[in-house]
Formats: C-alpha cells, structure tokens, sequence
C-alpha cells in the first residue's frame, strides 16, 4: 500500500507541473474559444491533482514513511508545506477568472480578457511555478533528513 500511495503522491505532482506549464504556454497565446475551454479543463486538472497530492501526501505522513512526528519537526518539511500553500493561494486568481468564464463558453462565444488580466495570470503561474521548484527543493531536503529536530 506504501508504494501505492507514494506512486499516486508523484503521479499527481507531475501532472499538477504539466497541466501548469500548458496553462502557460496557453495564456501566452492569444486567446480563442479552444484556448479558453483548454484553459478552464487544465485548471480543473490542476485542482484535482493538488487535492491528490494533498491526500496522498497526509496518508505518506501519518500512515507511511517515517510517522507524523518526523515530519512535524523537520524544517524542510515545513518549507515544502508552506511553499504549497502559498501556491494554492495563488492559483485562486487564474481559476476565479476561468471559472467566470463558464457562461460565454456554455453559448460558445469568446470570454473577455483584458491584456492586463492575461499579464496577471501569466505573472501568478510563473510564481507557481517557483513555488514548485521551492517545494521540490524542500522535498529533497526533508529525504535526506535535513531540517529535522527532534
């Protein structure tokens, strides 16, 4: 069962960074009927994978790997745990915008979006992005059993 919820752990943390990059890529385009249903499945893929991610990963502290107490006392862990929040906090600005764009897709037209909105949205994935690379950092640190207190 540890392999299996440690494989589902990392499935949904490269498919949240895909679905993040082909947001990017995406929103540097300008935008069509196509590109904005894209938009609005990819995020949702995106959401879905992060809730996945947080699943797995509290069943990997309190049921598998090294117990909850290690992790509650390890520093890295606590960037990683930190740096995935901030990430989720940001990601609520690109979803509000896709998610109000439900009704101009639902009659097929073209939602509005304002160059400064697209600027915006493309300046919060790449803090996302960031932020991965700082939870990636964290969670090799915390395997090598850095950051720990006891």
């Amino acid at each position: 069962m540890n392999m299996l919820v440690a494989f589902l752990h990392h499935l949904a943390a490269f498919t949240l960074v895909s679905s993040l990059v082909a947001e990017m890529i995406l929103i540097r385009q300008p935008l069509s009927l196509s590109s904005a249903k894209s938009l609005r499945t990819l995020d949702g893929i995106y959401g879905v994978s992060a809730m996945l991610i947080l699943v797995m990963g509290m069943l990997r502290v309190i049921y598998f790997e090294k117990g909850a107490a290690y992790y509650l006392h390890n520093h890295a862990f606590m960037l990683k745990m930190t740096a995935f929040i901030v990430v989720g906090l940001l990601s609520i600005y690109p979803t509000m915008i896709f998610l109000r764009w439900a009704p101009a897709l639902k009659q097929n037209q073209l939602p509005l979006l304002s160059p400064a909105q697209a600027k915006n949205i493309r300046r919060v994935l790449h803090l996302e992005l960031a932020g991965i690379v700082i939870i990636i950092l964290g969670a090799v640190l915390m395997a090598k059993g850095a950051g720990f207190t006891a």
